[in-house]
C-alpha cells in the first residue's frame, strides 16, 4: 500500500509540471499574439497545449488536496489549514481560466485586453500554487525558494473560523460558480 504522503508527493508533481506547462504556453501565445512571428498554426497549437494542460492541472488540484489532508490533521496546524483555504483559492482561479478560455475560444488572442486578462488569471493561479507549496516545504524542511524572494508570506498562522462561518463561506463560493456558470451572461465566440 503506497502512505498518502507519497500520493501527495506525487500528484503535487504532476499538477507543477502541468501549471507550469500551462503558464509558459499562455505566456507564449501571448507573445505570439502581439509579436506574429510564426503564424496562426503555431499560435493554434500553444493555446491548444495551454487549454489542455489547465484542464488536466483543474483535474489534479482536488487529488493534490485530498492527498494532502489525508497525510496530516489539519484541525492541528496552521500550515494545513492555510493549506486548505488557498487549495480552494487555487482551484477557484483554475475554473477561471478554463471558463474564460473556453467562453472566448482560441480567438481570445486576437484582443489584447482579453490576452492581458487570460495571462493575469493563469499566473495568479500559478502563484496561489506556488504558495502552496512554499508551504509544503516549510512544513517538511522548515525552509522555502520562496524565502529568496524575501517579501514571500509565510503563513505560520491560520485565521480562526468557525464552523458557521466556514459554511457560510463555502455557500457564497457555491453561489458565486453557480451564478457564473448559468446565470452570467454569455459572451459570444468571436469570428475572424
Amino acid at each position: 500500500m503506497v502512505a498518502a504522503a507519497t500520493l501527495h508527493a506525487f500528484s503535487t508533481e504532476l499538477l507543477v509540471g502541468s501549471m507550469t506547462f500551462s503558464v509558459l504556453a499562455t505566456v507564449l501565445c501571448f507573445g505570439e499574439s502581439i509579436m506574429d512571428k510564426f503564424g496562426p498554426s503555431v499560435l493554434r497549437g500553444l493555446d491548444f497545449a495551454a487549454y489542455l494542460s489547465a484542464i488536466f492541472s483543474l483535474c489534479c488540484i482536488p487529488v493534490v488536496a485530498l492527498t494532502g489532508n489525508a497525510s496530516g490533521d489539519a484541525s492541528s496546524s496552521p500550515f494545513l489549514v492555510n493549506k486548505m483555504l488557498l487549495s480552494g483559492l487555487c482551484l477557484g482561479l483554475w475554473i477561471g481560466v478554463i471558463h474564460g478560455r473556453y467562453t472566448w475560444g482560441p480567438e481570445l488572442w486576437s484582443e489584447r485586453k482579453k490576452g492581458i486578462f487570460h495571462v493575469v488569471l493563469v499566473s495568479l493561479g500559478y502563484g496561489t500554487a506556488a504558495m502552496l507549496g512554499s508551504i509544503g516545504s516549510l512544513m517538511t524542511r522548515g525552509e522555502t525558494v520562496g524565502d529568496l524572494i524575501g517579501i514571500w508570506p509565510h503563513l505560520e498562522s491560520a485565521p480562526s473560523l468557525s464552523f458557521g462561518i466556514s459554511v457560510t463561506l463555502a455557500m457564497l463560493s457555491l453561489i458565486a460558480l453557480l451564478v457564473v456558470i448559468f446565470i452570467q451572461p454569455k459572451s459570444e465566440k468571436m469570428s475572424h
